[in-house]
Formats: C-alpha cells, structure tokens, sequence
C-alpha cells in the first residue's frame, strides 16, 4: 500500500490521518514500510504493510480506550494480535521497560530500607481504608473493622515490598518472604513449594532479562509469536467451557485466591500482562522447548482430553449443587 491509499482509505473510516501521523507510527513501530525504488531517477516511495490499515483502525481503537498513556506502547498489543511490527522497536521497548521496572524496585527496595518503614506502611495502610469511610458516626464494629482492614492491608503491602526489594537486592526471593506469600495468598503449598522457588529465582536474575533481550534478533520475536499463538489455543479450550475464568479447574481457584488476597486483578490490565508474557518468552531460555513440546500431535490431543474431562467433572458437579 502506498501512503496516498492509506490516508484514502482512513478518511473513508472517519479517521483524521495524516502524513505526520503515518510517519510517527513508522517511527514507533506501530506499521511496517518498505523503501522501494522506482527506478532510475524517478525516486524512491515507501510501500506499506497490506495490513496497515487495520493496524490504523485498531491504533485508533486504542487512542479512544486509553489503555496506555503512550503510544510506543500499542506495540505490544500490535504484537500480540498478530499485526507485522517492526521487531526492533518491539526489543527497544522492553529494553525501556525493563529499565524502568528496575528504577521502580529501586525506590521500592530504598523504601523499605528505612528506618521508619513499620510506620510509614501503617500510615499508608491507614488512609488506604480511610478513604472507604462510610457517612456518619462510626459504631465500635465498624472501627474494629477498619483497624482489621488497615492491619490486612499493611501485611500485604508489607510482603509485596519485601519480595520487590529481595528481588532488586539479591535478584532472588528468600525462603521467609516466599512462605509469608504462600501463608498469605492461602494457595496449596502443592502448587508453590520451595522447588517452584529454586526455577523463580534462577530466572529472576535481572540482569539475564535484559542481556536475554538485548542479544535478541527478528527470529526470536517470530519464534515468540508462534509460542503466543499456540498458548492462545490451549487456553481458548478452556475458556469456551468455562462462563467465568474463576470456574476453570485449578487455575481459575488459584487466581482467584491470589487476587482476593493481594487485591489484586491478574486479568485486568491485559496490556501490562502482554508486555510482561513478551518479556518472560523472550528471555526465560525455555522457548524452543515449550515451542517444540506443545507443537506435539500428541500433548495437544491429551490437552483436549483434559479439557473434556473438566468440562464433564464441572458439569457433574454444578448439577450435584443445583440438586441440593
């Protein structure tokens, strides 16, 4: 496509598009534009992605939903949907990330540095709830309520803290702080054991992400992508035989325990979550592994048999409730 058909097009959808616009989207990323000549003193044009214009209406879509505050960032997205990306601007942008998830664990770990941090918590903790206050006189339930709350409050924001500042001291999270979280999130220890900690801290060497993605070429971002595509496949086989993500066998109990006890949304900033997938893919060194294993004839038909039992199982058992 040439820009003249892409500003053509864009007009016929009621988007207000221009060259500038066309250029900046190139410059973060967004659409892909080959240089091809036009032969001998004619000159040079850029031909465009067949696809570009649905990039376009979904650059757009995204404009409106305000997912993101910057526009570099529908990188990610653009990725993960499938629309052709330029791969290094992808690379430039986790190298960003990266960046600044390690400035904020700094300020995290030098917060809970201080000295006064026990107080600093309970203050936060305290205006957090304190904002939720009902009109009127409080009764003595309600204040021993609140003061539970604020005390809840404190030991979650305390262990996350802790973890964060482990992580960006030690590039590990230590024994202590795991079983606090374990003991916290309630989650069958079967499921988070001290083995799950040993693989965590092995790939939590932050300085092995971002050497992992600086080395990091075209071939590994289209590996990335067909790994993504493949996990979207086994998940939409669970998601189609469950109304509510929460009503999925194991996974959905767990997430559900994590969320209700970290106040936390695993699900609901799904930018966030596709940067942070992107990353862990591209630097967990398990890849080609996981690429090749869940490629196999042979996983995928037992995957969907597992699938189907489930299904069954959480028929059985919802039929068995109504019953009752």
């Amino acid at each position: 496509m040439l820009k003249e058909e892409i500003l053509q097009q864009t007009m016929e959808h009621g988007i207000a598009l221009s060259c500038g616009m066309i250029e900046r989207y190139v410059e973060y990323g967004l659409i892909v534009g080959n240089k091809d000549s036009q032969g001998y003193s004619k000159g040079v044009s850029t031909l465009y992605h067949e696809r570009t214009l649905e990039a376009i209406l979904l650059i757009d879509k995204l404009k409106l939903s305000k997912l993101f505050k910057h526009q570099k960032d529908y990188i990610f997205i653009l990725f993960w949907k499938g629309y052709p990306i330029q791969w290094d601007k992808l690379k430039a942008r986790l190298l960003e990330f990266h960046s600044s998830v390690m400035d904020s664990f700094k300020v995290i770990a030098d917060f809970t540095a201080n000295p006064s941090y026990k107080e600093i918590i309970d203050d936060i903790a305290a205006d957090e709830v304190n904002t939720k206050k009902t009109i009127g006189r409080p009764s003595k339930h309600s204040i021993e309520a609140q003061k539970k709350a604020a005390c809840e409050t404190a030991t979650r924001i305390t262990l996350m803290s802790k973890m964060i500042s482990g992580i960006f001291d030690n590039e590990a999270i230590s024994l202590d702080v795991f079983q606090d979280f374990n003991q916290q999130t309630k989650i069958d220890s079967e499921y988070l054991n001290e083995s799950i900690l040993v693989h965590a801290n092995n790939w939590l060497q932050m300085k092995t992400w971002r050497n992992a993605v600086k080395k990091s070429n075209e071939q590994d971002y289209i590996e990335t992508y067909e790994l993504i595509t493949i996990l979207k496949e086994y998940w939409s086989d669970l998601v189609p035989n469950n109304d509510n993500i929460y009503d999925i066998p194991l996974i959905g109990g767990i997430v559900q325990t994590f969320e209700e006890n970290l106040h936390i949304k695993v699900f609901s900033d799904r930018p966030w979550f596709y940067r942070f997938v992107v990353l862990i893919l591209l630097s967990g060194g398990f890849r080609q592994i996981l690429l090749v294993f869940l490629s196999n004839p042979d996983t995928r038909n037992s995957w969907e048999q597992l699938g189907t039992a489930r299904c069954s199982y959480s028929s059985i058992n919802r039929e068995h409730i109504e019953r009752r």
